[in-house]
């Protein structure tokens, strides 16, 4: 209604009881808040965050929503995303050394649905190796004794290596339920993907100029004598109109650039407030309260009573419930745990932090490429995960030095999205004030030589957890609610550096054998100790059996805590060479239907 007072609730308003509170609205939040409310348990949602998606807990067609493609609003005046000054985080790079306030420390949006809201979508599943890598190194040395891995047999004290409490097979049931509630396009042709029990929900998207150069320049280079094989990314973002009802309803992507860094205009990106929220207000049993920053869980040691929140007015509140579901992110989820006090038996919460090593390989193209023309990533390369094909082996290469084996991670083919403020402007005219202002400034933006001409290889390399990397409370640096921010201790392994320098030369072979020119790479991660520039955050809160070595047990709840669990990537033990959103949401719908005792469902 026209006029009408912003109340900072959705879905039931009339609900006063609920069986469970979910803290945080983003992709594992939703996953848990669908599968508990279709088995008929009501559902109270915390967001921190505000609310892009106006009408999505009412009948009928999806509604219009505040997201859009104005590069001001998301990427200068913080939209959707904490303003540094307000809430900031210290980082530091080793437990001695000090922690500093910085700008970038790995700041998630914050809204309804979560980082993932904007996000590129891009939904690869983990393979056979990623849930068992202890046990597929040694098996890789009983077939190579010579074998070597840096960073995790002999000098790899400092890692912190698991193998998960499941395996794929078990997972298995659950990627294909998420594949289909969020709406997933792709298509088989990457060799080194887990088999499959279910056919794709959409057929893949149309490739890219960038993609079509990438590819090629692929299968001009080789790995070990073999040609590389490049492949469709799968994406939850619609390539046909999607949804079993009116009221889920979404339309094909219309390829319109802005896509990773922004939420989507016309619901083709599948997140959680289109999809699973969706479908969890549509039962009636769920609401959800946003602007609302969740401060402590109140508890006797054993079992959580009721969880403390800054309403919108910034008044404390307490919210009740019978059971509690923790899905903020691995950052904000362990600060959760740190600062309520929570039982620690095994010392690792907070601990074992993991983002992926990033590294970005990037040439100038003679002719525009055209980067802002459809999706941030459509097609990658999976060669550079280190996998043997169908991801259940280790591959083992052959050096000069004898058997190695480096678990990198898959590679995107990235482009600028054509960002004239962000990117060009930034730079031409901040970081590198060589043209001065004028006409020959104008005409660099004109010609947008970092938006039209820049492309290049994006790898996602799975870094070591490790316990010195954590999440701790610094002990003076307060944000604007006076709690005590995150403090990120965090340097790189060994493990993951020797897979970077191991792959490089193989990712400017590629964009070379493509046509670029001048390929560099791209000041990264590790490299000045600065704070990683991956979201993938994950690991602060594993999973395990043995309550002396893990924090929640296999089926996501916590060993001390009765009636706490949580569906975040907290729980991960390692971190995959993967984009890790399935997966989350995966292992959240693994967590909620084993909690009401449901099974996957296709829909």
């Amino acid at each position: 209604m026209r006029g009408a007072k912003d109340e900072g609730v959705l879905g039931n308003r009339g609900l006063t009881r609920f069986d469970f509170c979910i803290v945080g609205s983003g992709a594992g939040g939703g996953a848990a808040a669908w599968v508990l409310t279709a088995a008929g348990k009501t559902v109270l949602v915390l967001e921190a965050g505000p609310n892009p998606f106006p009408g999505i807990d009412r009948p009928g067609p999806l509604r219009p929503t505040r997201h859009s493609n104005d590069e001001l609003k998301y990427a200068v005046r913080n939209y959707i995303t904490p303003f540094p000054l307000l809430e900031p985080r210290t980082f530091r790079t080793s437990e001695t050394a000090v922690a500093r306030i910085h700008p970038d420390v790995n700041v998630l949006p914050k809204c309804v649905g979560g980082a993932w809201s904007h996000a590129d979508m891009k939904v690869p599943r983990f393979t056979a190796i990623d849930f068992r890598i202890v046990s597929a190194m040694h098996e890789a040395r009983q077939r190579h004794p010579d074998l070597e891995v840096p960073g995790f047999f002999g000098d790899a004290a400092s890692a912190n290596f698991a193998d998960w409490p499941f395996d794929y097979d078990d997972l298995e049931p659950f990627y294909a339920e998420a594949e289909k509630v969020l709406g997933v396009a792709g298509d088989d042709s990457n060799p080194f993907a887990p088999p499959r029990s279910t056919p794709w929900p959409m057929p893949p998207h149309i490739p890219m100029y960038i993609d079509v150069l990438l590819a090629e320049g692929c299968r001009a280079t080789t790995l070990e004598s073999q040609p590389l094989t490049p492949h469709v990314y799968p994406a939850a973002i619609a390539s046909r109109f999607t949804g079993e009802s009116e009221a889920l309803r979404r339309p094909p992507c219309n390829q319109c650039g802005p896509c990773s860094g922004f939420g989507c205009p016309i619901h083709a990106k599948g997140s959680s407030p289109v999809t699973t929220l969706r479908r969890a207000f549509l039962t009636g049993r769920c609401q959800l309260r946003y602007n609302c920053q969740v401060a402590r869980l109140v508890h006797d040691g054993g079992h959580v009573q009721a969880v403390e929140y800054f309403d919108p007015t910034g008044r404390l509140r307490t919210a009740t419930a019978d059971a509690f579901i923790l899905a903020a992110s691995a950052i904000e989820s362990a600060r959760l745990c740190l600062y309520s006090g929570l039982p620690n038996r095994s010392g690792q919460i907070g601990q074992n932090l993991m983002f992926h090593l990033q590294t970005n390989v990037n040439g100038f193209f003679p002719r525009r490429v055209h980067g802002q023309r459809g999706q941030a990533v459509v097609s990658g390369v999976s060669d550079l995960r280190g996998v043997e094909p169908g991801g259940a082996r280790v591959r083992v290469f052959s050096t000069a030095a004898g058997p190695r084996a480096y678990l990198g991670g898959v590679c995107e083919f990235v482009a600028s999205q054509g960002l004239v403020i962000s990117e060009d402007a930034n730079v031409y005219a901040f970081q590198l004030p060589i043209a001065g202002y004028g006409q020959g400034f104008k005409n660099l933006l004109r010609d947008l030589p970092l938006g039209q001409h820049l492309f290049g290889l994006l790898m996602q390399a799975e870094d070591a957890p490790q316990r010195t990397n954590n999440v701790t409370l610094d002990p003076t640096v307060k944000d604007v609610f006076g709690l005590p921010v995150p403090r990120i201790t965090y340097r790189n392994h060994p493990f993951e550096l020797a897979a970077r320098r191991f792959y490089v030369p193989v990712m400017r072979q590629v964009l070379e054998n493509a046509g670029a020119q001048h390929v560099f790479l791209t000041p990264c991660d590790g490299l000045f100790g600065d704070p990683p520039t991956s979201r993938h955050t994950k690991g602060t809160l594993r999973m395990g059996a043995d309550p002396n070595t893990s924090v929640t047990r296999p089926d996501g709840r916590f060993h001390e805590v009765d009636n706490l669990y949580c569906c975040d990537g907290s729980v991960f033990p390692t971190g995959g060479g993967w984009n890790p959103t399935l997966t989350i949401v995966a292992v959240a719908l693994r967590t909620a239907h084993g909690i009401v005792g449901t099974a996957p469902t296709l829909l």
